[in-house]
């Protein structure tokens, strides 16, 4: 079973689980909102991937005086499904219109029209691209069909003195993994086991440094205007008690991306 299928099996089972535990404002949606605000655009066009049951659809309820076309893609049809249950319990969101679109990220993005959203977001989906020329070759098309100042927004799993004690084993196996192919296999690639049902799977992790994601996001032509550890969604200095990694970027021409160095 490959990674897509094993991810694919995993949100379908948990779909309705997020759907009933998830559907409040999240806290992390309070940074979305506030940089959707600063655009200060009368209409937005906003793309997000994976991870959800649409309750971002809540909070974007929030904003006023603005007209918002609202995409989101997956690989899992029941995530969809309560998406889709999402917007259409909202009577009030009649300043939104939703496309939800059945497929991977992987296949969709390369088909967007240059310059053909103002916001990209992505929560908790990144860490799970498997390989180096994916996430390059991911963030070079976000590059593409972003609109002249429009931003990725991304949050990821985050190092933690708590997370490495409870996926040691997987840690050394990774490290393990990466030594003894001479580093063919890439260090923080992790296979974290689930249960559903009695049946054991495992789900794909990357687990990304902050310097790693500057790097990847840098080299793409993005400025970074922000980066940093988070726990319970505020800023904080040391990745040692994180849950989380928060990253935004702006597709300017008008600016170099050395200016967080």
């Amino acid at each position: 079973m490959n990674i897509q299928t094993e991810l694919q099996e995993f949100y379908d089972a948990q779909a309705e689980k997020y759907y009933h535990t998830r559907n409040k404002h999240r806290a992390d949606a309070n940074i979305f909102l506030d940089e959707i605000k600063k655009s200060k655009k009368k209409t937005i066009k906003i793309l997000e991937f994976g991870c959800g049951s649409g309750r971002l659809l809540a909070s974007l309820l929030e904003l006023t005086g603005v007209k918002i076309h609202y995409t989101w893609v997956d690989i899992s049809k029941n995530l969809l499904r309560f998406a889709k249950k999402q917007i259409s319990s909202k009577t009030k969101a009649k300043h939104i219109s939703a496309e939800f679109v059945y497929d991977d990220i992987l296949n969709y993005i390369p088909w967007r029209k240059q310059e053909s959203f103002d916001f990209v977001i992505w929560v908790a989906s990144f860490q799970h691209i498997p390989t180096n020329r994916e996430r390059f070759f991911l963030i070079k098309n976000i590059y593409r069909i972003l609109t002249y100042d429009g931003k990725l927004i991304m949050t990821n799993r985050s190092f933690s003195r708590r997370f490495l004690k409870k996926y040691k084993k997987n840690f050394l196996r990774s490290l393990w993994k990466y030594l003894s192919s001479l580093g063919k296999h890439q260090r923080n690639n992790l296979m974290i086991p689930w249960k559903n049902k009695n049946k054991l799977s495992k789900r794909f992790y990357h687990i990304y440094t902050l310097a790693e994601l500057k790097k990847i996001v840098g080299m793409c032509g993005f400025v970074i205007t922000q980066i940093d550890y988070l726990k319970k969604w505020k800023i904080i200095d040391s990745w040692k008690d994180a849950q989380n990694s928060l990253l935004i970027a702006q597709k300017t021409i008008f600016e170099k991306q050395n200016s967080l160095d």
